[in-house]
Order: structure tokens, then sequence, then C-alpha cells
């Protein structure tokens, strides 16, 4: 159909509509008034939402959060999901008969007693009970703190001498775990994370909970 065949169309439709009205727009006009409605018309993209995808791919890219703490010397991490909560140091009560070294005592956690296990008796780090003795230096002591570390049905708590925070490496960052790297004899690191001028060792939340519960039977 010619353009000159839309005019010939449209000008009875507004005559019989509208007996006075002016003759037929000229083609021009009927140019504008398409382009108006096309210009109104949802246009959809070849490519929707391009960045949505993008989007996807860095979070894929990222691995899981990991709160990052301190034993003694050697920096550590596990899921931040499977910490509970982080807590201020405080002395713990020891459980009478217990002979499991690992297993400090109880600690009284929001009106609640808690197993307080050393995760530095269970890695073979030598870590100084800072909350049983008087300390020399009293700001190192400032940033000891209990972590809660949700295990099944089980909540147990381990101090730690500083912790930093979370921080979410890219998946490529994280490496395998040497055989002489801290807990890679018993699988208790899982991975190994550059960070700063450390060397973190990544932990299995499970395979730790499990080792707790071992130090609690």
């Amino acid at each position: 159909m010619t353009n000159h065949d839309i005019a010939g169309e449209v000008g009875p439709m507004s005559d019989a509509r509208h007996p006075k009205s002016p003759p037929s727009a000229p083609v021009g006009a009927l140019h504008r008034q398409a382009a108006e409605l096309l210009d109104r018309l949802p246009v959809v993209p070849v490519d929707p939402a391009p960045w949505r995808a993008a989007a996807g791919n860095d979070a894929a890219a990222r691995a899981t959060p990991l709160l990052l703490f301190r034993l003694g010397d050697e920096w550590l991490a596990l899921p931040a999901s499977a910490i509970e909560s982080v807590a201020p140091m405080c002395g713990w009560h020891s459980v009478p008969g217990h002979r499991q070294p690992a297993c400090l005592g109880l600690v009284n956690l929001r009106g609640a007693l808690v197993p307080c296990v050393s995760l530095g008796e269970l890695l073979g780090v030598q870590v100084a009970p800072q909350a049983q003795s008087t300390p020399s230096n009293t700001l190192r002591t400032a940033t000891s703190r209990l972590l809660a570390l949700r295990h099944g049905h089980h909540l147990s708590v381990f101090p730690v001498a500083e912790v930093h925070g979370t921080v979410t490496p890219a998946r490529q960052a994280l490496g395998a775990v040497p055989s002489t790297a801290l807990g890679a004899s018993d699988g208790l690191a899982v991975a190994v994370l550059p960070w700063r001028e450390h060397i973190v060792g990544v932990l299995d939340p499970l395979r730790v909970g499990a080792a707790f519960d071992r130090s609690l039977a």
C-alpha cells in the first residue's frame, strides 16, 4: 500500500466523523505521525541487559566471605557464615576431671554456659591463655576475642588473639594447601589465601566442628 492509498483511506474516515473537517493531511504529516507512533512503541533490544550477565559472572568469580583472625603469629580464616558471634575475651571455668587438652572449660556466653575450645591446641599453635593470666601487653590483650562457632547442634567458642574482619576474595586468589601448611596434615585447612604480607590458612568449618566435638568427648 502506497502513501497515497493511506491518505485516501484516512481522508474519508475523517470526513465521515467530521463532515466539516479539512482535507486529509499531506504525506509529510502522515510520516511525522507514524514516526511519533513508533517512538511510543516498546522496543525490545537484541541483547537485554548485558550488564546483568557481567555482574553475575563477577559474583560467581568471588569466593565465600571469610572472617580473618590471628592465633599467635598465624593468620587463619573461616567462612563468616559459620561464625555465630564475636565476643570480648573473658575468663573460662575449668571442668574438673576433663583430660582433653583442647577443652579449656566453660564460658558464660549471653547467659548460657558454652564449651571453650583451644583451636590453637588442635592446630599445634602455641597460644598463651591471655584471659587466665595478667599479660604485660595490655594493648594486645584488648584485641583478643572469643569466636562462637556453630557446628551441628552445638555451639563452641574459641579464643583468638585478634580479629581483622571479613574479606571476600576472588576465587582464583585461593590456592591449594601445601603439605607443610598449618592444618594440612589433619585436613582442617582447605585453601590458602595471600593477604597483605601473610599467607592465611582457610579452614573447613565442618572439620573444625568435628575436631571440637572430639575434644569435648
